[in-house]
């Protein structure tokens, strides 16, 4: 009897389920020196919906220091947590927040009024938290974040100290024992969004001397005359990396602890490595589970058909599944401008210019296999009608068994990440002024989905031996091919554009993404024979996470971009 419950895939589950539980609980309390505050808001002078969290020590002294902590474009307050964990041990409270339209935010992208939004916070800190030294506050802009940054510190002088993490430096006042503005500039060499000649002139205009007598990792003036300035360079970084690399945040932290030397420092201990542990601990655990629990989730939904005949497929004659496999990369790649002029004018009109821009993309794609698979069908005696009807020739009983799947499976799945990835890396909740653009964005995304899986799973998956080898192989062409795609046109708009921001900020999400998408489209094809539930678990995770990364900006404020 034990041995019937208690069976090598039971002891697993329970392994996965234990470790991203132990993972997620000491994620989220390291370190034990501060609290966490999540969700809070406070209201611009316009009327828009500041989000933020505070993070701070558990023991101080009052008054506390105050830092806040604006990221970038494409980013949201949970890529800067971890520079807030590392300030609050060291006693501290840390604020960061997402600008309008971007995270949990309400409004739209407009960079004129982005200072307004470092304004709300202050106002929430100097209204309602009376332990807050308003005298004496810190700013920290990754990015985009930087803009507003420089602004705030040369509108007030109670700001002492000015980190910037992959963004420029302005025209920003100079410091004094009396009115000091420490700055500090973090750079990584392989930042794409800008040149370290442009920040290397604007130090050596603040500091006074020639633009060929400044080296970075160098300090220039003095933390006791209030007018220290460093650029701290990182061989080993991209723009992504900066707002997660541990280096960066140990150096922006001790840069604050200098500052303010007065400032008890409760806990000495970095927190960056340990947090990194515990985050592949929660992955590992978490991913491991969610594997674990495909295959019992399908059997008690009744939902399982593993024998390889009751599975839906497309025989294609005379081919391979590598010949298929290269040859839907030679129709989409020329055939992805016909179909992105076909999409695009349906997402002109959407907020989400972004997530416009790379369902664009992606349509591109489909276009080529659309109009592969026309060719197929009339090699092989079908219409393109049958072969998109595929999918849905399935009783109306088992179809809403795929979708009741494909949306447990997505709950657990998102669950899972939003736990680890989400509330501490790149975060997974779009702010409700999204939520209508959401819902168009998943239908549209699930309907291209259906196209592609039709390709993959019902033509070459069948191809391919019906083994766990076999299973590998799939997730990895099917992988392959995504990524191949996306990095050809993200490649080739880096060299139209001249500039490889956005090849170097999407990729490693880009990557990661594409990864889970073959993995569970595959995985779930397998064990329902189906590609609905794979496709709505693709579809959805797709359009949250890029949602959430997307700021609420419209396609003309988007292209400007470019310019």
């Amino acid at each position: 009897m034990m041995n019937r419950y208690f069976n090598r895939k039971t002891i697993l589950i329970l392994s996965f389920l234990s470790l991203f539980i132990i993972g997620t609980i000491f994620m989220f309390i390291t370190p034990f020196s501060i609290k966490s505050s999540y969700y809070l808001t406070t209201q611009t002078s316009d009327g828009e919906t500041i989000s933020f969290n505070v993070f701070e020590p558990v023991q101080s002294e009052d008054p506390k220091k105050a830092v806040l902590i604006g990221h970038g474009f494409m980013a949201n307050k949970e890529f800067m947590k971890g520079y807030a964990i590392e300030l609050a041990a060291a006693g501290f409270v840390a604020v960061p927040f997402d600008f309008r339209g971007h995270g949990m935010s309400t409004g739209s992208l407009d960079r004129g009024n982005l200072i307004l939004d470092v304004q709300a916070i202050i106002n929430y800190l100097n209204t309602t938290r009376s332990d807050i030294d308003m005298d004496n506050l810190a700013y920290i802009g990754y990015s985009m974040g930087g803009g507003p940054g420089n602004q705030i510190v040369n509108e007030s002088l109670n700001f002492k100290a000015f980190i910037g993490v992959g963004t420029g430096l302005g025209n920003i006042r100079s410091g004094d024992s009396s009115n000091p503005l420490n700055v500090l500039m973090i750079y990584a060499k392989f930042d794409e969004a800008f040149q370290l000649s442009s920040l290397v002139d604007s130090v050596a205009t603040r500091v006074g001397v020639s633009t060929a007598a400044i080296d970075t990792n160098q300090l220039y003036g003095s933390f006791d005359n209030g007018n220290a300035t460093q650029i701290y360079l990182d061989d080993n970084s991209n723009h992504l990396a900066v707002a997660w690399d541990t280096d960066f945040t140990r150096e922006a932290r001790d840069w604050i602890i200098n500052t303010f030397p007065e400032t008890n420092t409760p806990d000495e201990n970095f927190y960056g490595n340990l947090r990194l542990l515990l985050l592949i601990i929660q992955i590992i655990g978490g991913i491991g589970l969610f594997i674990m629990l495909i295959d019992p989730i399908s059997t008690l939904l009744k939902h399982k058909q593993e024998n390889s005949e009751e599975r839906l497929k497309i025989e294609i004659r005379d081919t391979s599944a590598g010949k298929l496999s290269i040859t839907s990369l030679l129709y989409s790649i020329p055939l992805s401008i016909v179909g992105i002029f076909i999409i695009i004018w349906i997402f002109i009109p959407l907020p989400l210019a972004i997530e416009g821009f790379f369902l664009s993309l992606l349509f591109g794609q489909v276009f080529g296999i659309l109009v592969l698979l026309w060719r197929l069908a009339k090699k092989n005696d079908l219409s393109l009608k049958q072969i998109l009807k595929t999918p849905f020739t399935r009783q109306i009983n088992d179809l809403g068994k795929s979708i009741i799947y494909g949306f447990v499976l997505i709950t657990i799945l998102y669950l899972i990440l939003y736990s680890s990835i989400g509330l501490n890396y790149i975060g997974m909740v779009p702010s409700i002024t999204k939520a209508w653009a959401v819902a168009i964005f998943i239908i549209i995304t699930f309907l291209m989905f259906i196209i592609f899986g039709i390709f993959f799973q019902f033509i070459i998956r069948p191809m391919i031996p019906w083994t766990k080898k076999g299973t590998l192989k799939a997730i990895l062409i099917h992988f392959g091919i995504l990524l191949s795609y996306m990095t050809f046109f993200l490649l080739f708009l880096g060299f139209l554009t001249g500039s490889f921001f956005f090849f170097g900020t999407t990729m490693p999400v880009a990557i990661c993404l594409n990864l889970m998408i073959a993995g569970v489209s595959v995985y779930t094809y397998e064990k329902t024979g189906n590609i609905i539930a794979g496709t709505l678990i693709a579809a959805i995770l797709f359009v949250m996470i890029v949602s959430t990364l997307a700021p609420y900006q419209g396609f003309l404020g988007f292209l400007s971009g470019f310019l």
